[in-house]
């Protein structure tokens, strides 16, 4: 399911700087695949997991695989 991307956010380059309850946007193509509130990161392995308001279930992104963008509440 996409989106359209929310105009204002700011692409986050460093996982360790999110925390839990952050809104994170997970774009592909500056599509939106995912919107939601982060609950884990593991900066080591680009890796963060949200819970998905798109779809309502916990996903996993890469950051090989997206760009994640914060989300102003």
């Amino acid at each position: 399911m996409t989106a359209i991307a929310t105009p204002s956010t700011a692409r986050i380059l460093d996982l360790g700087s999110l925390a839990a309850g952050t809104v994170v946007e997970a774009r592909r193509k500056n599509e939106v695949h995912y919107r939601g509130c982060v609950e884990d990161t593991a900066p080591g392995l680009g890796v963060v997991w949200i819970r998905d308001d798109l779809a309502g279930h916990r996903a996993i992104l890469s950051l090989d695989e997206y760009s994640i963008w914060h989300v102003a509440a």
